[in-house]
């Protein structure tokens, strides 16, 4: 397992547009008497040290399966800009005392990875605490890429928020290569599901044009989850 201070060392390099969204992600495991005080340091450091720009979120990996065993997971976003400005800050005072604070309360790393984010749907200004998550392994992303976009027509409700982004490093052996976030308001929205959010017509449709986008996707699902944020900053 990848101990967590290599957060500390990570550089991250890319080459496109800095106005476009990327993200990090890492995922820890915590103890539950340590909770509390990981949330804490976190909540300190990056009230006074979060750079411009960058969006930091903690999670609770609320449902999972037996090879997924993380407990929780700290990401970042923000534009190519920001992110550099907030990893430049490895190294002084602040960043190591926090760290080693931190630390001292992980009991292991689990795993980490980095990518882009190709679209977002849904009101972005809402809230929503509760989140799948869809790992995926997609063959030809321009074929999923039209396949979903088809797809998404039978989505189109309020109280749901779908991100999809790419996953540039960090790969398991199992072969993800992008993830897709559903974001729900609570837990009864997130626990019944996007049909709970439709009519009977909608979901008929929403059916429908699933068992197309099955058929012409290219991809296949890794894992799945459901995750609970903690804190954002």
């Amino acid at each position: 397992m990848k101990n967590l201070m290599l957060f500390s060392m990570l550089f991250v390099a890319f080459i496109l547009q800095a106005q476009d969204t990327f993200w990090t992600s890492y995922n820890f495991v915590v103890e539950p008497q340590n909770e509390a005080t990981v949330y804490q340091l976190i909540d300190d450091y990056f009230k006074e040290n979060k750079k411009e720009g960058v969006t930091v979120r903690l999670f609770e990996n609320h449902f999972n399966d037996s090879g997924n065993e993380y407990t929780h997971s700290i990401g970042f976003s923000g534009s190519l800009d920001a992110l550099e400005a907030q990893y430049s800050v490895g190294g002084n005072d602040n960043w190591e005392l926090f760290f080693t604070r931190l630390n001292q309360h992980i009991k292991a790393g689990y795993n980490s990875f980095m990518g882009q984010i190709i679209t977002v749907d849904g009101d972005q200004a809402t809230a929503y605490p509760v989140q799948r998550y869809f790992m995926i392994d997609v063959e030809d992303e321009d074929t999923f890429l039209t396949a979903r976009k088809k797809y998404s027509a039978s989505l189109s409700t309020d109280g749901l928020l779908v991100v999809l982004g790419s996953i540039t490093s960090g790969h398991s052996p199992d072969g993800e290569t992008h993830m897709v976030i559903q974001g729900f308001r609570d837990f009864k929205s997130a626990i019944g599901g996007v049909d709970a959010m439709l009519s009977e017509e909608q979901v008929e449709a929403r059916k429908k044009a699933w068992k197309e986008f099955q058929a012409t996707n290219g991809a296949k699902l890794v894992r799945s989850g459901t995750r609970v944020l903690l804190g954002k900053w």
